[in-house]
């Protein structure tokens, strides 16, 4: 997953602000499309490499529809109703993510019956019905804007897109091969084209060197916009101006740093340690996204009424609470313990999420709202890669990686060590982000 995450984290900010100066509702459709055609030639693919290229082109259409959703939503609604239309919006993406390791469960369970291509195929109807509803049902002046006479940094989103992939990917591949990063390329088939190729590339490095390289391309990106005035990808203009703007980018890339590898981690535990099935896994982990999606409107409808700060605070707080919780599991914890502390973790979300999107969006002008709101998504997908990055990379060390490679046992006592390990880490994570967003909030509000 994490070549999918670092496409759309890389290209959300680009084209939001290419959205602002075009259609969002056009830019929407035309992600939806694009992502069907990805999951059609993910569902065609024969090696790795091809799947790699074609996740890609999900990533792609993904970004597009992350740019410009709570774009439109901010556009359509005005801002005394916004958190509980954002609340809504969050429910939606929640109940998604409830249904995914459920009907994981039942794919790896049936795989005598359903292979693994049906799993991208399926996304190709799905997404051809949400674009004709989204056409239908979405007024024709939502988002719409006039061309600007300003391109688009096409070439500083490639430098952003090559320095993430360089980091994250030097990260995630660090403790594998004693830190030696191989590539082995022997054919390549283009399905629909009826291409095939075998060119038999290899290629290895040291994993430090990609993690320099996109700190390096990550650095001349930030300086190159940091000289520009317009149009930047990553807003720091209005990042350097504008405190709600600030305090919840920040508090979205701390949270989701924080908590998104609970998915990979707590999946794993379920199965390796606790010994459950895939699907009862499944239901276990659906704790997490149910609770969102429950909490999620009634987070934006007090967002409306009591303050964005205060509420998405409140949910901070609550999240570090979980995590410190989990990371006291034992092989000896119940799977209601576990259960239990998913749900607190997914009420602190539910607070969160509306009223942090819906309070940066109301803080600009209806002109930049898509490229803000891929501002935002940048920061929660960096978030989430970070948190994939840092959690395997820790349970890795904690199993032994070159042990496990070599047909070792993976001993239970330094499985759930790493697993408490990630824990902690995100338990003091989302502390600190509590802490920031108090000072940097309610302290600078007094001062102003």
């Amino acid at each position: 997953p994490i070549v999918y995450l670092i496409i759309i984290t890389a290209l959300m900010p680009l084209l939001g602000e290419y959205s602002d100066k075009r259609s969002r509702k056009n830019m929407f459709i035309l992600g939806l499309l694009t992502f069907a055609f990805g999951a059609y030639l993910s569902g065609s693919s024969f090696t790795i490499y091809e799947l790699l290229i074609y996740r890609a082109v999900q990533g792609v259409g993904a970004a597009l529809v992350l740019a410009n959703s709570r774009a439109l939503i901010a556009d359509i609604f005005e801002e005394n109703r916004g958190g509980l239309a954002m609340g809504i919006h969050v429910a939606v993406i929640y109940f998604a993510l409830l249904m995914g390791p459920l009907m994981g469960g039942v794919m790896l369970t049936l795989t005598s019956l359903i292979g693994w291509r049906d799993v991208f195929l399926l996304n190709v109807p799905v997404c051809i019905a949400s674009a004709a509803l989204v056409y239908v049902a979405v007024p024709p002046s939502a988002g719409v804007r006039k061309t600007s006479a300003e391109g688009t940094d096409w070439l500083g989103g490639l430098l952003l897109l090559a320095g993430l992939f360089m980091l994250l990917g030097g990260v995630t591949l660090w403790p594998v091969h004693k830190g030696v990063v191989e590539v082995l390329v022997e054919e390549i088939r283009i399905t629909f084209l009826g291409l095939y190729f075998r060119p038999f590339f290899y290629v290895s490095f040291p994993a430090w060197l990609m993690v320099a390289l996109g700190l390096t391309g990550i650095t001349t990106f930030l300086v190159r916009e940091g000289r520009k005035k317009k149009p930047q990808i990553i807003p720091l203009n209005l990042l350097s101006t504008n405190r709600r703007l600030r305090s919840a980018s920040l508090a979205i890339l701390l949270l989701y740093t924080a908590h998104h590898g609970v998915w990979i981690v707590v999946s794993f535990y379920l199965t390796a340690v606790v010994g459950l099935d895939p699907i009862t896994a499944g239901f276990v982990l659906g704790v997490l996204p149910l609770t969102v999606l429950a909490v999620s409107p009634v987070g934006g409808f007090l967002s409306d009424r009591y303050g964005h700060s205060e509420v998405s605070t409140l949910g901070l707080f609550i999240c570090s609470l979980a995590l410190f919780s989990l990371s006291l599991i034992t092989p000896q914890s119940t799977v209601l313990y576990i259960a239990a502390s998913l749900a607190m973790l997914g009420f602190g979300i539910g607070l969160f999420a509306a009223p942090n999107t819906n309070s940066a969006l109301a803080s600009v002008e209806p002109e930049v709202r898509a490229q803000v709101n891929g501002l935002m998504g940048f920061m929660r997908h960096l978030g989430q890669s970070l948190s994939i990055a840092t959690s395997a990379s820790i349970l890795d060390y904690s199993i032994g990686y070159e042990k496990f490679l070599e047909g070792g046992v993976i001993e239970i006592a330094s499985f759930t060590r790493g697993v408490s390990t990630n824990f902690l880490l995100g338990g003091v994570i989302t502390a600190a982000a509590s802490l920031l967003v108090i000072w940097h909030e309610f302290i600078g509000r007094k001062k102003d």
